[in-house]
């Protein structure tokens, strides 16, 4: 991505998710107002003119977004957080954020940290930028935060981590949003195995992942069509998908056992009704979110 839209040449689906959750922070309805404040100091200024005018914002959005995905961001910022902040309260050990991109968790919430150490992961490209972002505008880092340059594709996950100071046996939180669908299945299942053999049992991991039918076009899912074409025209094609209804089977044959598990409808639900039943919109039916623990 050029410079002139986030500022680097970082991933583009993480600028993008950058951006709605900037929108997001300034919903005009606090009901469904989305909780990363800090994601526009990474935004450019012609980004932040965008954002400061709500008419430009919607339009933007509504060009530039497939169906529902800004919704879809909305609901599992939200829900991460959640686990994020589950993690810090109950003193976990460590977190580990596996393709960070343009998180703020390690800093938004670093008055409820603890002592957890907090590892951010990513591609040099993504990372180095943020990094220097940060720098430039002089935002105190947290002593708990540790970046960790990897690509996930290529690199050892174990390598990196215990160079950086990755404790093996200690009760650990894994936070991999919006990942999964970028890597190989051997990436994946490498992944979870150093999860499952190097965390102590009781160790949380949380990730999203797509239907394995959307990689096949099958075409079953509100607004399917399109974000496969946005992510492919980007040059950053989805690779990997889990079938409809063999999440707990995929997670059992790897040694985890599922805490959650949560659908488009069940985000829509959870996040984007009111109280009084109003719907802040529907959700991009392509994705799901699960946590689990080392079992």
């Amino acid at each position: 991505m050029s410079r002139r839209t986030i500022e680097s040449k970082a991933s583009n689906t993480a600028g993008m998710t950058c951006f709605s959750r900037a929108c997001a922070s300034r919903e005009k309805d606090e009901r469904f107002r989305g909780p990363d404040y800090m994601a526009e100091v990474f935004l450019p200024l012609f980004a932040k003119c965008i954002l400061n005018v709500p008419c430009l914002r919607e339009l933007f959005m509504r060009k530039v977004s497939p169906p529902g995905i800004y919704e879809y961001v909305l609901a599992r910022t939200k829900l991460l957080d959640e686990v994020f902040v589950n993690a810090l309260e109950n003193n976990f050990s460590q977190i580990a954020l596996l393709g960070a991109g343009f998180d703020t968790r390690a800093l938004r919430f670093k008055n409820g940290n603890r002592g957890t150490k907090v590892f951010e992961l990513d591609i040099p490209t993504t990372q180095q930028p943020k990094i220097a972002i940060l720098s430039r505008k002089k935002i105190v880092l947290p002593g708990e935060l540790v970046f960790v340059p990897i690509d996930f594709n290529k690199q050892s996950l174990p390598g990196a981590l215990f160079n950086a100071g990755y404790r093996k046996g200690q009760k650990s939180l894994f936070v991999w949003e919006g990942v999964t669908m970028y890597l190989t299945p051997d990436a994946v299942d490498g992944t979870l195995a150093f999860i499952r053999e190097n965390a102590a049992e009781g160790s949380i991991v949380a990730f999203d992942y797509i239907y394995a039918s959307v990689l096949r076009g099958d075409n079953r899912f509100y607004g399917e069509r399109e974000i496969f074409k946005t992510v492919s025209r980007a040059g950053e094609g989805w690779t990997f998908g889990i079938e409809d209804g063999e999440i707990a089977g995929f997670l059992s044959q790897r040694g985890f056992k599922i805490i959650s598990h949560n659908t488009p409808s069940d985000l829509e639900k959870t996040y984007l009704t009111a109280g009084d039943g109003t719907l802040f919109g529907r959700i991009n039916g392509t994705h799901c979110i699960v946590t689990a623990s080392v079992s």
